[in-house]
C-alpha cells in the first residue's frame, strides 16, 4: 500500500513555511469546535484563530482521465467542515493545478461555499518530483 509520508510533509512545508510567509503569522493542525458542537483537526489554524484551512495534494482527475470521484467527495467534504467553522477566512488549500480548476468550477456552479477562499499552492521543485513519484505509485497500486 502506498504511503501517505510525502502527502503530510508537502502539508508540514504548507502549514510551516507557505503560510506563514503569506498571512505573517505562524500556524499549526488544530483540533476545533465547530458552531458548538463537534470538533475537527483542520490541516492549517492561524495562532490567532483568525485562519482556518484545509490542505489536498490529490489531483481531480484519474489516470485514464476521468474525475476522481472519491477525491472530489474528499473535497467536498473538506469544504464543509470549513463551512462549520467559524473563523473570519477559510481557505482550501490545493498543490495540484486540475483540483484547483475543479474546485473554482463547483465553486462557480454553487457545489462549494462562496465564503471559501481556494488556494492553488507552489511546492518547492523537490517536494513536487516526490509527490509526483508518490501519485504514480498510487495510481499503479490501484490499476494493479
Amino acid at each position: 500500500m502506498s504511503s501517505t509520508h510525502v502527502q503530510k510533509e508537502c502539508e508540514k512545508w504548507i502549514v510551516d513555511s507557505w503560510l506563514p510567509k503569506k498571512f505573517g503569522i505562524p500556524f499549526r493542525k488544530q483540533r476545533l469546535t465547530m458552531q458548538g458542537r463537534g470538533v475537527f483537526e483542520f490541516d492549517s489554524v492561524s495562532t490567532d484563530m483568525k485562519i482556518i484551512g484545509n490542505i489536498s495534494t490529490a489531483p481531480a482527475y484519474t489516470y485514464k482521465g476521468s474525475i476522481a470521484s472519491g477525491k472530489k467527495s474528499k473535497l467536498r467534504a473538506d469544504c464543509l467542515m470549513l463551512a462549520l467553522g467559524s473563523a473570519e477566512t477559510k481557505l482550501m488549500i490545493l498543490t495540484e493545478i486540475s483540483m484547483h480548476e475543479l474546485a473554482l468550477k463547483e465553486q462557480s456552479e454553487g457545489r462549494l461555499p462562496l465564503d471559501i477562499k481556494v488556494c492553488l499552492v507552489e511546492l518547492p521543485d523537490y517536494l513536487k518530483q516526490k509527490l509526483a513519484l508518490s501519485q504514480n505509485e498510487a495510481s499503479l497500486e490501484v490499476r494493479g
